[in-house]
């Protein structure tokens, strides 16, 4: 059994990967390495929150890739299916980033960010538009369907709130499904965007799609590249779009102590957007989720070769 070896990339072993060395260590040899620079020469599983095609061309036995997070655009997805090697990715916080997606919904319709921010400078009204909106009179469009899509759209019947999806020709359970994006925008009050990064979800939100919200709302807890930041800027600060939640950039600091605007568009300086630091993964506890959760799928992996949550390589997700 243990002539299986595991190559364990990690920034620091915590004690969550701690847990995770010693539970896999029963059943297979494991390495630790860092995030950079190592060769998988020699192993048959490597775990990692990212991958190079230059690291991956050194491997000269890999069969699985396992990702110890969600998104996978931080791995060489074609190089992967040419190679005919398995990656498995990590859906178990889905709950919690519908969860935040929703609050992110309720604070952006609530107004309750932009009123805290008038009120410690002592304005109580706002004269122009004193009012609210209750996504109790909304629908919602969901643009993803996946864990977390479904995650949302079960908290929304809970309310019998209506919900709508783009038609991907599956089969879909008390969600309407719309045919186009557009239809999707100009059906529905506010849209939240769980989309992964491929070729084909870029700039989906263009100047022209934007104009399809005139009124309405968007959230984005998927990645950043759905929504081209320049129109989406200019929706905002000319009226045409109500409001936006963005909670993923297409700059991040690469440092925890860097300091760094989210865009390069004075997005800041709007009122009707909430401007969110990629938190809705985050969640308390989430990072010891992640892990054991893909400790549970190498060992199932090695022990019966199940594999779950197999990321589709021709899609890239």
């Amino acid at each position: 059994m243990k002539s299986i070896r595991i190559c364990l990339s990690v920034a620091e072993l915590d004690s969550a990967f701690e847990e995770m060395v010693s539970k896999l260590s029963a059943i297979a040899e494991i390495d630790t390495v860092g995030l950079s620079f190592f060769s998988l020469s020699g192993y048959d599983i490597f775990i990692g929150k990212k991958l190079t095609k230059e690291a991956l061309d050194g491997a000269d036995r890999l069969k699985a890739v396992f990702a110890y997070k969600t998104g996978v655009d931080d791995f060489p997805i074609d190089a992967l299916y040419e190679r005919g090697i398995v990656l498995v990715n990590s859906h178990i916080d889905a709950d919690y980033i519908a969860e935040y997606a929703m609050a992110l919904s309720f604070a952006l319709t609530s107004r309750i960010i932009e009123c805290d921010k008038k009120l410690r400078r002592g304005i109580w009204y706002d004269i122009q538009n004193p009012y609210w909106k209750s996504i109790y009179s909304m629908k919602f469009g969901l643009l993803g369907y996946g864990h977390i899509g479904q995650a949302i759209h079960g908290m929304l019947m809970q309310n019998n709130i209506p919900a709508a999806t783009l038609d991907r020709g599956r089969q879909y359970c008390n969600i309407e499904a719309l045919p186009s994006l557009e239809r999707l925008c100009d059906e529905c009050d506010i849209i939240i965007a769980s989309l992964p990064k491929t070729e084909k979800t870029d700039d989906l939100f263009d100047k022209e799609m934007l104009s399809h919200l005139k009124g309405k709302y968007i959230v984005n807890v998927g990645r950043s590249n759905c929504i081209n930041e320049e129109a989406l800027y200019e929706a905002l600060r000319d009226g045409e779009l109500a409001g936006a939640a963005i909670d993923t950039w297409d700059e991040k600091p690469k440092s925890k102590n860097q300091v760094l605007a989210p865009s390069k568009y004075p997005l800041s300086e709007l009122d009707n957007v909430i401007l969110s630091p990629h938190r809705a993964m985050f969640v308390s506890d989430g990072h010891l989720r992640y892990v054991r959760d893909i400790t549970r799928k190498v060992s199932d992996y090695i022990l019966d070769g199940t594999v779950s949550d197999t990321v589709d390589l021709k899609k890239g997700y």
